[in-house]
């Protein structure tokens, strides 16, 4: 059925507002709710060091060190994420605590920092990130703490990448954490190893144009440039940079509204959290820099809405069935939190998918089914892929909703549509 035809419902038209979530779903009614979980997401987190496992630890164990292929890392690696059982401790795999964790953590917790308790826990996190900062050949950039082999790059855990520079550089600039010398190596280390003349790629041997990452990259750029403490050549190649990469990606947009994953035969789908990403990045970068970014905007949010949500519950790629994730999910519940901010949607709707989505985080204790158990439990103690996601998203949520009356708490109980 063609987009936009009357029966074509999206989350925004259900949730528009003057509707209503159909009986709110169990979800909180006030921001002392949210608030109550991010704080309890975080003590469970950091009463672990920040450290667990990772969706892409697969490589760390000895038979990551035996897998010289390419065939033979991705099988290892995706077996070890996939499996229902977890085979870490079978294999030698011992828990990681990840830089991007700690840093998409200190960004969360800086947003409350006009507490005192949260201000120490984010300048805390702040500091570690800032400490993981690379020296050496790669001044300046952050790494993963392990090997990936994706469908279309490898890259081993002594190389930096773009998606940890992003995370663990806002978390460090959020908290004020990095002092002028960290902030130009970081803007010389993105401009000599992480941008091609074109567009920002994932790793410095890199040629291939992903979007969420470019966008990162551009929205780094952007904020670097406007820091004051940059010589001034220096913050203009940043911007001039920023501007090109943006546009490298306002042109990859495709008809519909969407994005890729990236520029290729194989990097053609479409997936929820690559494009909140894409989303939130451009609409950054479009603000520090000027340039009118609303309609390429609108157009992705109305396919965003659309066709990456069933109801409140998000779905992992494009009109797919429900696949639970828990970085999708978080990222979700950090869209709903924008969503609302911009108007692009009602309030209720992003109470309905903070309510579809917490079943599965541990230490919220929400999951109220036999056992609490589900398949791949360690996916969901990853601090990187899922706990300091969903602790940004409590934190963005809490600050987006409306000051109401503060009734007795509302407890949070998953969904038929999330069991």
């Amino acid at each position: 059925m063609p987009t936009g035809t009357p029966t074509d419902h999206s989350p925004r038209d259900r949730f528009g507002p003057d509707r209503r979530a159909p009986g709110r779903l169990g979800s909180p009614n006030e921001a002392t709710d949210v608030l109550a979980l991010a704080d309890r997401l975080f003590q469970w987190a950091d009463a672990r060091d920040w450290a667990g496992p990772d969706p892409y630890d697969g490589l760390t164990g000895p038979l990551g060190r035996l897998a010289v292929h390419r065939v033979l890392r991705q099988v290892l690696l995706q077996t070890v994420k996939r499996s229902r059982i977890d085979l870490r401790p079978v294999l030698g795999i011992h828990p990681l605590r990840t830089a991007t964790a700690v840093g998409t953590a200190a960004g969360a917790c800086a947003r409350l920092s006009a507490s005192p308790v949260w201000r120490e826990r984010a300048l805390r996190l702040g500091r570690s990130a800032a400490a993981e900062q690379l020296s050496g050949r790669h001044a300046g950039l952050w790494r993963y703490e392990f090997d990936v082999q994706t469908r279309w790059a490898y890259y081993p855990a002594s190389v930096p990448n773009l998606v940890a520079t992003t995370f663990c550089a806002d978390g460090c600039l959020d908290t004020g954490t990095l002092d002028d010398e960290a902030v130009r190596s970081l803007a010389r280390g993105l401009l000599e190893h992480l941008y091609n003349g074109e567009f920002f790629t994932y790793t410095p041997a890199s040629d291939v144009l992903v979007h969420n990452a470019n966008l990162m990259g551009a929205a780094l750029a952007a904020r670097l440039a406007r820091t004051g403490t940059l010589p001034a050549a220096l913050a203009n190649r940043l911007t001039d940079a920023a501007h090109g990469a943006v546009e490298v990606s306002l042109d990859g947009q495709r008809p519909d509204g969407s994005w890729p994953y990236g520029r290729g035969p194989r990097l053609g789908w479409v997936d929820g959290f690559h494009t909140g990403y894409v989303l939130l990045r451009l609409e950054q970068a479009g603000t520090l820099l000027g340039v009118d970014v609303r309609r390429p905007l609108e157009r992705g949010v109305a396919h965003y809405l659309r066709h990456l949500f069933d109801g409140p519950l998000p779905r992992y790629f494009a009109d797919g069935r429900s696949r639970r994730d828990p970085n999708n999910d978080a990222t979700a519940v950090r869209m709903a939190a924008w969503a609302v901010e911009r108007g692009f949607a009602a309030t209720d709707f992003a109470y309905a998918v903070l309510a579809a989505v917490v079943d599965r985080y541990p230490g919220l204790n929400t999951d109220t089914r036999a056992g609490g158990s589900h398949g791949n439990r360690a996916l969901w103690e990853s601090p990187r892929w899922s706990t300091a996601p969903l602790l940004d998203a409590l934190t963005a949520l809490h600050t987006a909703l409306p000051r109401w009356p503060q009734p007795a708490a509302v407890a949070v109980q998953p969904t038929a549509a999330a069991s």
